[in-house]
């Protein structure tokens, strides 16, 4: 509807346009000769003739009205004046002296000046009645309107035919979507005619009836069929909670058994270790007294040299230590407990290092910087268990090397690292070497480890290797947060 009111506005506006040209140019053209004609009448002062030529000129039905001005001179001859020479007959336009033209609903006129030799000698106005254009336009615009009246009755109709052939259509469509989006099968269709359409509304809803008969049927089905599956997804159910209960029962037996055996082996081992350790222990202090008093009968009678003193002074002191593990870790296998009180961990790491006499080509590094440097431990077995993983880095490393130890704070516990760059341990053998009297060296009795790990169990912590290579080897010692006294 949009598009032909376009073409109609721009078919009339063309040919308007056209028409107004066509006017223009006539118009043009009979000013332009009745210039010619009107200007000896000026010149001459011959207002008869002038007036002869106008009439002539509205003869045509179109001229609407002809007039034509004279230019009058004032005496002084500094002013000017113009007063109609002539005119068509009941017409006495005025003159407003704008030369072209003016269009009007009804007349265009166009005014043109007359002049000879460079001087104005008055004004010709000519107009023309546009009533044959206007005639033209209501003819376009009726045309329009009819045309406009005949697609208004066009789009009626086809819409109306429309509407007859789409709703039924339409009314299957919104009930099988309702249908897919509810799922129920007892929307109906409404029967809107009796006709092709009608007829298929009809079936649609029988073929309806039947899908919500066999829908009902088979929820029944399914209905009966859940309340059998929920019964026995119960009674398995509860079978399950019954094995499960039996099963965790087992494994918590089977795990008590498993410490309590492994308990036993361990107090077996431990026992063992401490037989042999009360052997080892018998052994080394009579031969421990023996060089106690030797030193003591040398320092008395015959060494007054004192670096020679010192040394012995050395020996006697580190006996004394000796001694007094010893009887410590004799204690330790007879349920004895450990002395703990406030130690500065600097000084047994040094201490340790120390015991284990390490070659000129062996290096320590200590840094404690993360960490406090005084902690609450047993002095004596710690520093026990350092020297037993001094000694076995220095034996790892013939041909020297360096060993770092590093202990650091984090949330409860404190860790202290003890790396070497010496030879490591085969991984297979990582939770073995830790078992008493297990060892994989020639001259090894499988003794300082498993010590390590029981004094520092006996601490609350715990010993690991956390790597281990043959580039070095890092053990882990965790101990609990509370053994440590802030700074």
């Amino acid at each position: 509807m949009f598009f032909p009111s376009i073409g109609v506005y721009l078919v009339l506006k063309g040919e308007l346009d056209f028409a107004k040209r066509l006017i223009r140019e006539n118009l043009v053209e009979q000013v332009n000769a009745f210039e010619d004609t009107l200007t000896p009448s000026i010149l001459f002062d011959d207002s008869i003739t002038a007036q002869e030529i106008i009439k002539t000129i509205s003869y045509n039905p179109l001229i609407s009205g002809v007039a034509l001005w004279k230019r009058n001179l004032e005496p002084e001859g500094n002013s000017e004046s113009y007063a109609l020479f002539a005119s068509s007959e009941n017409y006495s336009p005025k003159l407003d002296r704008i030369v072209g033209e003016k269009w009007s609903t009804k007349t265009v006129t166009i005014t043109k000046m007359i002049g000879n030799q460079g001087n104005i000698l008055g004004y010709f106005s000519l107009s023309r009645s546009l009533s044959d254009l206007n005639t033209r336009k209501d003819k376009f615009i009726g045309f329009g309107l009819l045309s406009w009246l005949v697609i208004i009755v066009v789009v009626i109709v086809t819409l109306c035919y429309q509407i007859s052939l789409t709703r039924p259509i339409q009314e299957l469509i919104q009930v099988a979507e309702n249908i897919s989006t509810f799922k129920d099968y007892s929307i109906r269709a409404r029967q809107l005619s009796n006709d092709e359409f009608g007829r298929l509304i009809k079936i649609f809803n029988q073929m309806m009836d039947s899908l919500n008969s066999s829908d009902q049927k088979l929820r029944e089905v399914n209905n009966d069929m859940e309340n059998k599956v929920k019964l026995r997804t119960k009674e398995l159910s509860s079978s399950n909670k019954k094995l499960i209960q039996e099963m965790e029962q087992r494994e918590k037996a089977h795990n008590e058994l498993s410490k309590m055996r492994e308990k036993f082996n361990r107090q077996e081992n431990l026992a063992n270790v401490g037989q042999v350790s009360s052997n080892i222990a018998h052994e080394l202090r009579n031969p421990m007294t023996a060089i106690r008093n030797s030193v003591y009968f040398l320092r008395k009678h015959f060494i007054t040299d004192q670096k020679a003193l010192n040394h012995l002074e050395v020996i006697d002191s580190q006996l004394s230590q000796s001694d007094e593990v010893i009887q410590r870790l004799l204690e330790l296998t007879k349920g004895g407990k450990i002395k703990l009180k406030i130690t500065d961990l600097r000084k047994i790491v040094h201490g340790a290092f120390y015991i284990c006499s390490p070659p000129g080509n062996i290096q320590l590094k200590v840094n404690l910087e993360n960490t406090t440097k005084e902690v609450r431990l047993d002095p004596l077995l710690f520093r026990q268990i350092l020297t037993n993983l001094f000694s076995n880095s220095i034996q790892a490393m013939p041909q020297g090397g360096w060993i770092s130890l590093s202990a650091t704070q984090k949330e409860s516990n404190i860790e202290i690292r003890v790396t070497d760059n010496g030879e490591g341990i085969p991984v297979e053998s990582w939770n073995k070497v830790f078992d008493p009297l297990y060892t994989n060296k020639k001259d090894g009795i499988g003794l300082g480890l498993s010590i390590c790990r029981e004094l520092t169990e006996r601490h609350n912590g715990s010993i690991t290797i956390e790597t281990s290579s043959q580039i070095g080897t890092t053990f882990l010692i965790l101990l609990p947060a509370p053994s440590l006294i802030l700074a």
